[in-house]
């Protein structure tokens, strides 16, 4: 069985770096994004700390890594298409001026990810994956009645994360994993709530270190309890802060601030209860309490130019899946999920409308051959009303968000 090259491990890094350098990502609960694979999709993420079915699992589960014959590749593409239709309540301070515009903040997105695994040996094996677990982007008109408060609010990831797994012996397997995460964002909003033309525009970027951990214990031929650790990633945005129109009080200047993207403990369990039924389960944390508020340093004074106060809560993910063999190259899933949101109504933004979801999921895997399997994977997601109201600055205004969401993901595993 041939193996995969080192320039082909490079090779895949290069390009899937290329490709989601150019793409926008939107948020799932605070700013992250579970759409990592078109297989799991179809079972609403469901056990997929435990199933270890293909290259993904070097994601969810490292350990996975060991259930898996031979090398492997693999692409996924998610297409996200949110809708946040924004209800206005009240406005104070500049009434009747921005009551107009774009009041839909959502924006569609195609999130890649790609996996390769690579056989060293029977107890030993060598995975990268490169994906985008965390990212957002809303953007609204400057007629809108937040405009002051939010424009645009764009985070985009790209995190590579090569990986090893061990099999202790035929029960118990373990992994570990390195990140390194590129993350840029950018920040824009009206100056004046009287000049549409009048901006603040805040661009920033940089690349920090992470870790996985990963333990998977087949219980039985039948069954199989996956945990997961994904560390935090602390970074020290660093880039620069452009005011234009208000005024004539033109600015330019260096600024930095510090973004720490959470870490997330994950519990999976798989177990198939004959040839044709499987159900599956994932319990997930995520400590979202680390995102507290966002401070703008300009580096030459020292000085805290703006401060974005969040304070949101650590989150609990709950998923349920079924998967039916319907022959030897079918196979249908289904899954359900609740997705707690990681602000509250107090704290909750313009740019970041976070709630609770609700998923509902379906999928078919097709195996063309041995070498060749499909998979496609839809789920809708809806979202409990997001009330914002936002007081710190000349115009204070309040209204309520009903977000949803389609994804569609389809993905390729080649064997070798």
């Amino acid at each position: 069985m041939p193996k995969l090259s080192k320039c082909h491990f490079m090779a895949t890094f290069a390009a899937t770096a290329a490709l989601l350098a150019g793409m926008q990502q939107v948020h799932a609960a605070g700013f992250q994004l579970k759409e990592q694979s078109a297989e799991g999709q179809g079972n609403s993420f469901a056990g997929s700390t435990a199933k270890a079915y293909d290259a993904s699992t070097i994601f969810f589960n490292p350990a996975g890594m060991s259930e898996l014959e031979g090398n492997q590749l693999q692409t996924n593409f998610t297409v996200i298409a949110p809708d946040a239709p924004y209800e206005h309540g009240s406005l104070t301070g500049v009434t009747g001026v921005l009551e107009g515009g774009n009041t839909n903040g959502g924006t569609n997105a195609l999130v890649p990810s790609v996996y390769t695994v690579y056989d060293l040996n029977e107890d030993v094996k060598l995975g990268l994956s490169v994906n985008t677990p965390f990212g957002l982007s809303t953007e609204y008109n400057s007629g809108w009645a937040g405009a002051e408060y939010n424009m645009l609010s764009e985070i985009a990831t790209i995190t590579a994360t090569p990986s090893v797994s061990y099999k202790v012996n035929d029960q118990l397997s373990i992994g570990v994993g390195v990140q390194m995460q590129y993350l840029e964002g950018r920040l824009t909003r009206q100056a004046s709530p009287l000049a549409n033309n009048s901006l603040v525009d805040l661009e920033a970027s940089d690349f920090a270190f992470g870790g996985v951990v990963g333990v998977l214990y087949k219980y039985s031929d039948k069954g199989r309890i996956g945990f997961n650790y994904r560390s935090q990633v602390q970074h020290t945005l660093e880039g620069s802060v452009k005011i234009s129109g208000a005024g004539g009080a033109n600015d330019y200047y260096h600024a930095h601030a510090d973004l720490t993207t959470p870490d997330v403990i994950s519990l999976g369990w798989y177990h198939e209860l004959n040839d044709k039924w499987a159900v599956m389960s994932d319990i997930a944390w995520t400590n979202w309490s680390v995102f507290d508020k966002l401070d703008v340093v300009r580096d030459s004074t020292g000085a805290t130019t703006s401060t974005t106060e969040y304070h949101w809560d650590d989150t609990m993910f709950y998923s349920l899946g079924l998967n039916y063999q319907y022959d030897e190259q079918v196979k249908l899933q289904t899954g359900i999920a609740y997705d707690e949101g990681a602000a509250n109504d107090q704290y909750r933004t313009a740019g970041i409308p976070d709630t609770n979801r609700y998923w509902i999921s379906f999928g078919a895997e097709y195996k063309a051959s041995d070498m060749l399997t499909w998979n496609m994977g839809y789920s809708y997601l809806y979202g409990e009303d997001a009330k914002v109201t936002e007081t710190s600055k000349n115009s204070d205004f309040s209204g309520t968000f009903e977000p949803s969401v389609h994804i569609l993901s389809v993905g390729l595993s080649v064997s070798f």
